[in-house]
């Protein structure tokens, strides 16, 4: 039978680890008084042996132990406790601890963070609080599809696209958003990209796939343009479509059926794509740039492509990948990447885009930064046409209201009866881990 109290208490006992006395008395008087059961260990072979006992919520570990170093412990950690949350204290530099950190992370431990001695105590205690999520950091154990099975989705019309917005971080301006390919299963429900995309890729049902979502992005970023003249509209381009010379005619050909000029659609191309010199792949790139069709580094940081790779192709736009991100709250070294990454795009003529912003101060950071354009759950996550057409309609006509000048018409007018015919499926609709998205959730 389920003990919630016997629960509690085991998820409240901390372990410290660290050759002081001082500093365990330290520790453990603060952990005492937000009500933690305190175990202490003075060297790593104690330290093990209480880690092995079990029970352990959270482990304070000091990463120099005499002859000793803290992250021999992280070996035991994912073999014995992988569950246990991991706090580090050292007088080393702030680089060094934030090391440790990615380590921890790499070897799949949940870290709560970093503290330097002399110790903070109000930063112990919030750290002390902190239950960090395995949830963002596990891959999918669901089956990828089959080939037979993507390809039926694509004729059977469940393969959809989505949008998440992008914001003018300098005017908080809703400025574009990205085209993004989503799969509602009627039997298993949503399936991420990461596992139909390769699926599509392998197969050669990519290009259909692209076609795709090409025609319903381009429709939706015409509607937007009516009420914001300058919104534009990315797609992610895969590498096997930049080793086909006839690439360039099937995105002139999409955006010809349309009112949309080339320089509104963005073609994201992943860092990786760049340094793995595909044939034929910068000829693609610069026959796209010739028509005006902007060209995005997506991913860039993760892809060790050279400066000169990047000199030689004619981007016009860099996004800088959400695992810099994500951890700059952390990671001081991240932020100075980002800040040289923003300096050498600018230097080159480049507009940056920051993906992966979840919380309000870093967006600020990044825009004080010189950043030009953000895009993350701050923002929105990705939702449908119609849902991005309100939004700008209800600012268009709180724009005019203010202006004294008449609010739009339907969100529906702009829009062409071809185009509609597109849009028009009522058995889709977003759903994500919190429900239904509502306009509200977009922007706030």
């Amino acid at each position: 039978m389920f003990d919630s109290e016997e629960f509690r208490l085991r998820s409240r006992n901390l372990l410290i680890v660290d050759d002081e006395p001082i500093q365990r008395t330290i520790i453990g008087r603060v952990a005492e008084r937000l009500g933690w059961e305190v175990q202490e260990a003075s060297s790593l072979v104690e330290a093990k042996a209480r880690l092995r006992s079990g029970n352990i919520r959270t482990i304070v570990i000091d990463l120099c132990l005499g002859e000793e170093d803290g992250l021999a412990l992280l070996h035991l950690l994912r073999e014995v406790a992988p569950e246990v949350v991991v706090i580090f204290v050292s007088g080393a530099e702030k680089r060094v601890l934030a090391a440790c950190s990615r380590v921890a992370k790499g070897m799949g431990l949940l870290v709560a963070g970093t503290l330097r001695k002399p110790i903070e105590l109000r930063n112990l205690e919030m750290l002390l609080e902190i239950q960090p999520s395995r949830l963002a950091s596990q891959k999918s154990s669901a089956r990828a599809p089959t080939v037979t099975q993507f390809e039926r989705a694509l004729q059977n019309g469940e393969i959809y696209t989505a949008f998440q917005p992008t914001i003018d971080l300098s005017t908080g301006r809703l400025s574009g958003m990205e085209a993004l390919a989503r799969w509602r299963c009627p039997q298993r429900g949503e399936i991420p990209p990461s596992l139909f995309i390769p699926v599509a890729e392998q197969s050669g049902l990519i290009t259909p796939l692209t076609r795709q979502v090409l025609r319903e992005a381009i429709a939706a970023c015409e509607a937007c343009r009516y009420y914001e003249p300058e919104f534009s509209v990315a797609v992610n381009i895969s590498p096997a479509l930049l080793s086909n010379e006839l690439f360039p005619s099937t995105i002139d050909r999409a955006l010809a059926a349309s009112q949309l000029p080339h320089g509104a659609l963005v073609a994201e191309i992943t860092e990786s794509t760049i340094a793995s010199d595909l044939p034929l792949a910068n000829e693609v790139l610069t026959r796209l740039s010739i028509k005006g069709v902007r060209l995005s580094i997506d991913d860039f940081g993760t892809g060790h492509s050279s400066l000169l790779k990047l000199l030689r192709s004619p981007f016009t736009e860099l996004k800088i990948d959400r695992s810099f991100v994500e951890v700059c709250p952390t990671d001081p070294e991240a932020w100075k990447i980002i800040h040289s990454v923003l300096s050498l795009a600018h230097e080159l003529g480049m507009r940056v885009v920051a993906e992966g912003i979840e919380e309000r101060e870093i967006g600020d950071q990044l825009r004080d930064a010189g950043c030009d354009i953000g895009q993350g759950w701050l923002f929105g996550r990705p939702v449908l046409r119609d849902t991005i057409l309100r939004l700008l309609q209800s600012r268009a006509a709180a724009r005019a209201a203010q202006s004294g000048g008449s609010q739009r018409p339907d969100v529906r007018a702009p829009v062409s009866a071809r185009h509609q015919r597109l849009f028009d499926r009522r058995d889709v609709q977003l759903v994500d881990m919190n429900g239904p998205v509502r306009d509200q959730q977009l922007i706030e």
